[in-house]
């Protein structure tokens, strides 16, 4: 089957193997789409594993549909997905989120079981103050454009919209504010990334993450060529080798606690 880079609508890609049992939870960012994820799912349902791609509510469609919808709406999509996953008994989970998705990954991890969570340049803090100014305008106007801060051509590809509602834009605040005040909740494995020529999110986001976790497993990766597209820009091969590598750590930790369990439980039968 003929594979595509560019298209909006949400994708399934099953394992093959013993990693299908693995499964990532890909979430896009705000006004975007998995279409940002199609490449690096290919990539790891090349390994075996299963993926699963969303679409947030009121994305993928129109800035009219989205303005409709807000942070609860998004987060609410994302725990159903997790759950309509988990009813599959999918032995393991791992979310992958980019910028706004990861956010909602690490919201996720918050609320549901994970084994896993990849925080793709999640925003804690942003190169532009204006999003403050979104409180008041959105009362005067319903729609503002974006800037572009990475090339047209992965803009095309991501399949992002040109302008963001006002409203979402307030929403997407509140969503940042509630998770950056939630951090130490998140106590599961997690590899952060950042883009070190992000023109949205500054980088020390990703050492705010990294230092706020209560993560016993922990890693932070920053990208000195990639931009806040990191899942298409020119060092994206490398991301992608890099998560392929973090799944692969948990897969050996997971058997390694589950090898060690048996030991205990086989020195406590003799005690008894």
């Amino acid at each position: 089957m003929a594979r595509v880079y560019k298209s909006p609508e949400p994708f399934v890609l099953e394992g093959q193997g013993e990693s299908a049992s693995t499964e990532s939870l890909m979430i896009h960012g705000f006004t975007g789409s998995p279409s940002e994820f199609r490449r690096l799912g290919y990539y790891l349902n090349d390994q075996g594993y299963t993926v699963h791609a969303i679409l947030l509510p009121g994305h993928g469609t129109s800035p009219e549909d989205m303005i409709r919808t807000g942070w609860d709406d998004w987060s609410r999509h994302v725990l159903d997905s997790y759950d309509q996953i988990r009813e599959k008994e999918r032995k393991r989970i791992i979310a992958i989120g980019h910028s706004m998705g990861g956010l909602l990954a690490l919201k996720l991890s918050m609320e549901r079981r994970l084994d896993g969570v990849v925080s793709l340049a999640s925003p804690i803090f942003l190169t532009s103050r204006k999003i403050m100014l979104a409180v008041l305008l959105q009362f005067f106007m319903k729609y503002v454009d974006k800037k572009p801060t990475v090339a047209a051509h992965i803009l095309e590809e991501a399949c992002t919209y040109d302008k963001a509602p006002l409203p979402c834009v307030v929403a997407f605040r509140k969503l940042l504010k509630l998770v950056k005040s939630g951090l130490k909740q998140v106590k599961i494995p997690i590899f952060v990334a950042q883009g070190n020529r992000d023109g949205l999110v500054l980088p020390r986001s990703a050492e705010y993450i990294y230092g706020h976790v209560s993560s016993a497993v922990r890693e932070l990766v920053f990208y000195p060529n990639a931009s806040h597209a990191i899942l298409l820009d020119e060092e994206r091969d490398k991301v992608y080798e890099d998560i392929d590598r973090f799944i692969l750590k948990l897969e050996r930790l997971r058997a390694w606690e589950q090898a060690t369990a048996g030991r205990s439980h086989k020195y406590e039968g003799k005690g008894r």
